[in-house]
């Protein structure tokens, strides 16, 4: 018998997918304000507590805006007409926003990783290399055990900064979170990662410039591949 493990799934999580679906049915368009606490209390049955916890993750996310006693607002992006699903629209312009932020730090993260890492990281960067990319093979496990995300936060170890560690962490959370790879197509994604033998070949050659120029281009092909599928006419 074929059996699967039971997701351990928290109530505000459920909120969320229930706010998304309300979002995809029209019920909410972009721009509108949300409805007041009371009133989804009452039409999702749950407490205050759990509500703001769910609008506090799609905040997080992008997704929702707060104005101060002004109430939540699903996030319009203006410019765009949204065709689709609305939510995964929004979580493709919220992720676009996560790869400019992570172009800012991750490009000095890797200028610093090829100025600070330690021999037995560089070591560890080759076998990593040597192993995953370039190989379609196993590409599939390095894409199902989130290990590209894992590549990046490495680097981030390897700057010795722990600012900027912390930095790559949550928005590297935020990635997953906005389900880069359910956004991303899988031949793309797979070209993704090939590129990060160019990173670690520039920071085994302790070549500053050259790892903040790849890791440049990488994030720039993550951005337009992000934004290929036309969900916005």
């Amino acid at each position: 018998m074929d059996f699967q493990k039971v997701k351990n799934v928290r109530l505000y999580e459920t909120i969320i997918e229930q706010i998304k679906q309300m979002v995809d049915r029209g019920e909410i368009q972009p721009g509108d304000k949300f409805p007041s606490e009371r009133e989804l209390m009452e039409k999702l049955g749950v407490s205050r507590a759990v509500l703001r916890e769910a609008f506090r993750v799609l905040e997080s996310r992008g997704l929702v805006e707060s104005k101060p006693g002004g109430g939540r607002y699903l996030r319009k992006v203006s410019g765009f007409q949204l065709n689709g699903s609305t939510s995964m629209a929004l979580e493709r312009f919220a992720l676009v926003d996560v790869v400019e932020a992570r172009e800012i730090v991750e490009v000095k993260v890797a200028r610093l990783a090829a100025e600070r890492a330690t021999d037995q990281e560089i070591e560890n960067l080759l076998a990593l290399n040597e192993e995953f990319h370039g190989n379609r093979k196993n590409l599939v496990e390095y894409r199902e055990k989130d290990r590209d995300l894992a590549f990046h936060m490495a680097l981030a170890e390897m700057a010795h900064n722990f600012m900027l560690r912390e930095m790559v962490s949550l928005m590297l959370s935020l990635t997953k979170d906005l389900r880069e790879k359910a956004i991303l197509d899988y031949d793309d994604w797979i070209v993704l990662c090939e590129q990060h033998s160019d990173i670690v070949r520039a920071i085994v050659g302790r070549n500053g410039d050259d790892a903040a120029y790849k890791m440049s281009l990488h994030m720039e092909s993550l951005r337009r591949d992000i934004l290929k599928k036309k969900l916005m006419q």
